[in-house]
């Protein structure tokens, strides 16, 4: 018997095929409907209506691409405030500022002193570091980091470490108190160490100090290696036997030890002291830079080294605590972008000779105009005072 099928839609959204002769007759009394196979129940009916298809699994590739950005901006700042509360714990204070400061001056002064001390060194770290076998606490660096208050303009000065100042009266490491006298500014670290240091700076530039930082000999080694070294441009080849500096002509790296027998060279360079001076200005100026560049803001490995390296090299005093040090790093940025000033105490004479040592004499009138400006009095600067 020949007939056609009917389909007929099921209650669970499936199709349902059905036999008919030609006379239309209905299925035999209690037999079951024929089903179509699975093929056929899903296909769509003669009638062209279209078979609704399930909705895609999972997320969009655009909304999952903002939700890992999102855990990852997440995990980077959890990063940086575990750098912070580790350098935090990890840096290192001493007793650097006197009991006996003078009074407070307008904005923020930090005394950034380089230590040369080769105590802490081995012997193979002398020699492959050329510093020599010299016993006891000296400064290689003096600078003086002014910022004002407010939106003013931030200053770096450099004091000559051959300056010869008074060193205040004091008492000696001995307990027996000591009158004021003449000598080289570095004198007073050797004989009172930070604290006396600070106050011959005071009592010399009439600036009270706010701050102090110290970096050790392997300081400039290890914040070099950490910032994957610094690029000098040389006029001309360089070889000086007492640092250990051997360059060519041209712009070239410096790895850390390098960069080290670069900043302290002064024998091989005419202007002694002074050329020293602005090649430490430059040292910071480099390193700074690439401390706030990019290179450093995408690396958390290079960022983990320059904490390392700074905790385990600089010394801050007692009161200071890592928001400070974070001030302290915003002003040496603005040196390092050329939006500060740089600057040396003036000098008048550079060959002077006092006690059988050359010393630096300070042009007094400069560099008190220079103190006031930053908001300081000297003595003589105040027994000239009308």
């Amino acid at each position: 018997m020949t007939g056609s099928t009917l389909y007929r839609r099921l209650s669970d959204g499936s199709w349902a095929a059905e036999r008919e002769d030609q006379a239309h007759a209905g299925p035999a009394p209690g037999a079951a409907p024929v089903v179509a196979p699975p093929s056929v129940a899903t296909a769509a009916p003669p009638t062209g209506r279209p078979v609704p298809s399930a909705a895609p699994a999972g997320r969009s590739p655009v909304r999952r691409g903002w939700r890992i950005l999102r855990w990852a901006l997440v995990g980077y700042v959890a990063w940086l405030a575990f750098l912070v509360v580790y350098a935090a714990t990890s840096l290192q204070h001493i007793p650097a500022l006197p009991a006996d400061q003078i009074a407070d001056t307008p904005g923020r002064v930090w005394l950034l002193v380089g230590s040369d001390s080769r105590d802490s060194l081995t012997r193979a770290e002398r020699r492959r570091l050329r510093t020599g076998n010299e016993e006891g606490q000296r400064t290689d660096t003096i600078m003086l980091l002014h910022t004002p208050t407010g939106s003013l303009t931030p200053r770096l000065v450099s004091v000559p470490r051959d300056s010869w100042v008074t060193i205040p009266a004091h008492t000696a490491t001995d307990g027996s108190e000591v009158g004021p006298r003449s000598n080289k500014i570095n004198a007073a670290y050797q004989f009172g160490g930070p604290q006396l240091l600070t106050q011959t700076i005071e009592y010399n530039t009439g600036l009270h100090v706010d701050h102090y930082m110290e970096v050790g000999m392997t300081g400039i080694v290890d914040l070099t290696e950490a910032v994957g070294g610094v690029e000098v441009c040389f006029e001309e080849a360089i070889v000086d036997e007492n640092s250990g500096l051997d360059v060519e002509a041209g712009c070239q790296v410096l790895d850390g030890r390098a960069a080290l027998a670069w900043v302290r060279m002064r024998y091989a360079d005419p202007t002694g002291d002074l050329g020293r001076m602005e090649r430490q200005q430059q040292w910071v100026r480099l390193t700074v830079d690439e401390v706030l560049s990019w290179r450093t803001l995408v690396n958390p490995v290079r960022q983990w080294q320059i904490v390392n390296a700074a905790t385990g090299s600089v010394a801050v005093d007692e009161d200071s605590g890592v928001v400070d040090v974070g001030r302290f790093g915003l002003g040496m940025s603005r040196v390092a972008s050329g939006a500060a000033e740089v600057a040396t105490v003036p000098t008048s004479d550079s060959d002077h000779w006092e006690n059988g040592q050359w010393v630096l004499k300070w042009d007094t009138a400069e560099a008190n105009e220079l103190f006031a400006s930053m908001g300081g009095s000297t003595p003589e600067a105040q027994l000239s005072a009308p």
